[in-house]
């Protein structure tokens, strides 16, 4: 498995249970599209369905941090 850093925006909440990710997710994360944020666990991987959900609940991965997503747009010089 390979490795990589990425640059991400602001920290918008965290999850810190799986409890409140079940009970919290729907509400939480429905005001952002799903291309405009990432969710990381405790151990650095990306949590996109419910099974990294539960892997990290598994594996002691929580918080699982939600981070803006800034993306590369060409710069408008005119």
């Amino acid at each position: 498995m390979s490795k990589i850093t990425i640059e991400v925006g602001d920290e918008l909440f965290r999850f810190i249970s799986f409890t409140q990710w079940v009970n919290k997710a729907s509400s939480w994360l429905g005001s952002y599209r799903e291309s405009n944020y990432i969710c990381i666990d405790a151990r650095g991987r990306i949590c996109r369905r419910g099974e990294h959900f539960m892997l990290a609940r598994d594996e002691d991965a929580f918080p699982v941090i939600v981070y803006s997503l800034t993306l590369n747009t060409p710069s408008s010089d005119t």
